[in-house]
């Protein structure tokens, strides 16, 4: 045979759904109520829940234990409950800092992951890059230099546009635009890639009887 139990504590079972309903009111609060919290007061509350003391949670933390006491009144001012039951000899969660124990370790924990993942990415380059460049010069010279630029840089996508039409930075998909001789947008940041690059131009007599020289 199975049943369920509750210890009355003083308290009718009516009163302990009223305080349950409460609880579950306020858990649906939380999430709207994390967004104005500090993170080092969460820090001090779950420590000093951890620890019993909130001496030691301030210990832990390498701060004083008036600092760590303003923490944790500022949150409960921010909550507008009371986390800790406090005595001069003890200190214990209210079943309100019960319910918000584990709101605001999760917060923590989802914090602690979003500063490792922008620390990890400030190490390595990572994405997509969508370069534009000339059709002879991306074929000919770009695709081995790329390879290698792939292989340094694996976490980088690579998207190769090839095209001898002007492209237009502001409407199309495009990063970097390799392009011959110099942009005619002034707004346009552009750095030479081989200023003293030389060209010679060679055609058949024939062919310049025939069209004439290039001006």
């Amino acid at each position: 045979m199975c049943s369920w139990w509750v210890p009355s504590m003083g308290r009718s079972q009516d009163g302990l759904f009223q305080i349950a309903e409460k609880q579950a009111i306020r858990e649906d609060s939380f999430k709207g109520i994390l967004k104005m919290l500090r993170y080092d007061d969460l820090q001090v509350f779950v420590h000093t829940s951890d620890s019993g003391s909130l001496s030691a949670a301030a210990r832990q933390l390498e701060i004083s234990p008036a600092v760590a006491s303003a923490a944790l009144k500022r949150l409960e001012s921010e909550l507008e409950v009371r986390l800790f039951a406090r005595s001069t000899r003890s200190l214990r969660l209210t079943p309100e800092g019960d319910a918000f124990l584990l709101h605001a370790r999760a917060s923590l924990r989802s914090l602690e992951e979003g500063r490792r993942l922008l620390q990890g990415g400030k190490d390595q380059i990572a994405g997509v890059l969508q370069l534009s460049a000339p059709s002879d010069f991306g074929r000919n010279l770009l695709l081995p230099w790329l390879d290698e630029f792939q292989a340094r840089y694996p976490q980088l996508s690579l998207r190769l546009l090839l095209g001898d039409r002007v492209t237009d930075l502001y409407r199309q998909p495009v990063d970097v635009a390799i392009r011959y001789g110099a942009p005619a947008d002034s707004s346009l940041v552009a750095l030479p890639l081989a200023p003293d690059n030389r060209r010679v131009l060679c055609a058949a007599p024939g062919y310049l009887a025939e069209r004439g020289e290039p001006r």
